[in-house]
């Protein structure tokens, strides 16, 4: 590999620098319901895997895989149905929760009751869960999603934390889950519709910036399989360096957005490096005689689910519109059912063989990742993509867009009229890429998609279209970058 390769892995793996850093005194107290609604029920989950059993089976599925299936049903149902009139659906996922719910955590384990009043609830949860997401995702700036991820990293962190202490049942198994899905509910009934609001059209360059942030998490969950199935239940001191890890992992992903300002491809980076460290120790454990280093780089490698929430959450609010959410729904209730099936066949078939075929299942996802990811693509997670997130979203260019809209009635797209509201700010084609993390190409695409369709052929033209005055100094600067 010549020295140009060399700089290209460099910059796939790492970007192109850093960001631009959180200011936390943007946190709104007012809208912090739709933090807390998401991450309520993230941590429900938590208590759901480790304190609510369900013995009993359903057509030869186990309980709570039964139950899953609900959950997914509910959530892509409640995401076709989702438009911008949303509260009724938010009520009725609320009512099947807790009307499910609160009997279940009452039921024998064993019963069929049990097991029935699960499912449901759990497909009514599917449906909370999805207008929760819509509400971080919406509603929520980066620096609130930041602080509510960070926060559910570190509850999850200790509810498997609880496991070890041993508890009493009515504590873990009823009072605890209840008031999480109290209040996980009385967060999503205080949604508001208007904070919810996705764009109307998403382009081509939407729906590449939308999937591959999905790619990201349908790869995190395959490896994240992987290593709780090798880090086991609750077993004293492996399991206590586990939930370390995973409480160290949360502090760390906090740390990284706001002292050290690294960008994704930073932290995806030491997220593969953590996972390849984890399946290794675990492969040179009989070797090593101890099982303690891979329970815990298990747990920091855990830094994996809050990068991705986090990510996928901003990558929405940038680029979603209704039609995109409802089709990546889709896309994700097919894929994600095949990330937890591998890893409980090796499990279930080829217990002593785990270790290796987890190393060989994390080698083989960071190769197809890096491998299959196209230049065009690598912009879109880079220091300068990221910036924009931290600009909340480029939110100040589409507000004056919008204000102004100068752009009324001459029939281009959202894009069209960002990089056509760029141009009229004197900004080059090179500029204008940077600022909505396109290709120069790109830009130049849609330059000329606008020029057409105002009846244009010049820079020159569009000033004077929209009464632009330019100083002889900045068109000497500006090149006339016709189509």
């Amino acid at each position: 590999m010549g020295a140009h390769g060399i700089s290209s892995l460099k910059k796939m793996l790492l970007g192109n620098g850093r960001g631009e850093g959180i200011d936390l005194a943007s946190v709104r107290p007012s809208m912090l319901r739709y933090v807390l609604a998401y991450t309520f029920e993230l941590v429900f989950y938590a208590v759901w895997g480790s304190f609510l059993p369900v013995e009993t089976g359903l057509l030869g599925l186990p309980g709570k895989t039964a139950a899953y299936i609900g959950h997914m049903a509910g959530s892509l149902i409640v995401m076709l149905l989702w438009s911008e009139r949303f509260t009724w659906l938010i009520r009725i996922s609320a009512a099947v929760t807790l009307g499910g719910f609160i009997p279940f955590v009452f039921a024998d384990p064993g019963s069929s009751a049990r097991l029935i009043l699960g499912i449901a609830a759990m497909t009514g949860l599917g449906g909370a869960v999805t207008c929760a997401r819509c509400g971080y995702a919406f509603a929520a700036n980066n620096t609130e999603r930041l602080v509510g991820i960070s926060a559910m990293t570190l509850s999850v962190a200790g509810v498997y934390a609880l496991e070890l202490i041993r508890l009493p049942e009515v504590l873990t198994g009823r009072i605890l889950p209840l008031a999480l899905l109290f209040a996980m509910c009385y967060c999503l009934l205080r949604f508001k519709e208007g904070d919810l609001a996705a764009k109307q059209e998403s382009g081509r360059e939407d729906a590449r910036g939308l999937y591959w942030a999905l790619a990201f998490m349908i790869v995190y969950f395959g490896i994240d399989g992987y290593i709780y199935k090798l880090t086991g239940g609750p077993d004293g001191t492996p399991y206590g360096l586990f939930c370390l890890g995973i409480a160290l992992a949360g502090i760390a992903f906090f740390l990284s957005q706001v002292r050290l300002r690294l960008n994704v491809w930073h932290l995806w980076s030491v997220f593969f490096a953590l996972a390849l460290l984890m399946a290794v120790t675990a492969v040179l454990a009989p070797a090593i005689g101890s099982e303690l280093p891979f329970h815990f780089l298990g747990g920091l490698a855990v830094l994996g689910w809050p990068l991705c929430l986090y990510m996928l959450a901003c990558a929405q609010r940038r680029f979603a519109s209704y039609r995109l959410l409802k089709r990546c729904t889709v896309i994700f209730v097919v894929l994600s059912p095949l990330t937890t099936v591998s890893d409980d066949l090796f499990r279930t078939y080829m217990p002593e063989r785990m270790p290796l075929i987890s190393l060989i299942y994390v080698v083989t996802m960071l190769v197809l990742f890096l491998v299959t990811l196209p230049e065009s693509y690598r912009s879109l997670f880079s220091a300068v993509w990221i910036s924009d997130l931290h600009m909340n979203d480029m939110k100040e260019l589409r507000e004056k867009v919008e204000e102004t809209d100068r752009f009324g009635g001459c029939g281009l797209t959202a894009r069209q009229k960002e990089v056509a509201a760029l141009l009229l700010a004197g900004k080059t084609r090179r500029q204008i890429s940077g600022e909505l993390g396109l290709s120069e190409s790109t830009v130049k695409t849609h330059t000329s998609d606008l020029y057409r369709k105002l009846g244009i052929n010049s820079r020159a033209e569009l000033f004077a279209a929209f009464g632009v005055t330019v100083s002889p100094k900045s068109t000497s600067i500006i090149p006339d970058e016709k189509a």
